[in-house]
């Protein structure tokens, strides 16, 4: 079994060390860390590898880096027998998903779920995760699993102001995975 740490929109600027300390006790377990985008310094990354791994997509304002860490706009990860596809905003590349107006479900195109997650990452993917809209958000379409951590600082529209956002953790055993979305 692996345990993986999903978590995007930091916007975290200057060293990436004003991450809540609320965030590495939620990480303390994981054995991988993925970033779906809008950390806005590489520092971010840098101090979430003092946990885990790390593996990022940019979001719109992030710099680029060398080497397999940050990938431009989607990757997939295996992780055990899931592969997981990412990109901070799950309306690009193409076929585009729609938030609800509120950004508590997304409204899919009509066709299948392999078909989508195939043209959005080259290949089919058992669960994607996205960032963008600052709402946590899972749901399933399709035998396709859809997560957005939501933001750890900035949390979206359902939070009280001042209070902290969510992360979440993916538990992966072989073919199987469930998420857990994390109150900080």
């Amino acid at each position: 079994m692996k345990l993986v740490g999903l978590i995007s929109d930091t916007h975290s600027a200057g060293s990436g060390r004003d991450l809540p300390v609320s965030v590495f006790r939620a990480f303390s377990d994981v054995d991988l860390i993925l970033h779906c985008g809008d950390l806005e310094c590489l520092g971010v990354l840098d101090y979430l590898e003092t946990l885990a791994p790390v593996l990022a997509v940019r979001g719109y304002e992030d710099p680029t880096e060398d080497g397999d860490r940050l990938a431009l706009t989607t990757r997939v990860v295996q992780v055990e027998d899931i592969s997981i596809g990412m990109v901070h905003d799950i309306q690009w590349p193409t076929p585009r998903i729609p938030t609800s107006p509120d950004g508590t479900s997304l409204v899919f195109p009509s066709t299948s779920g392999t078909e989508i997650t195939a043209r959005k990452f080259g290949q089919p993917v058992d669960v994607v995760m996205f960032g963008d809209t600052h709402e946590e958000l899972v749901c399933w379409y399709d035998g396709v699993l859809f997560i957005n951590p939501g933001s750890p600082t900035y949390p979206g529209r359902k939070h009280k102001p001042g209070t902290p956002g969510t992360v979440a953790k993916l538990r992966v055993d072989k073919r199987a995975v469930e998420v857990e979305l994390v109150q900080l």
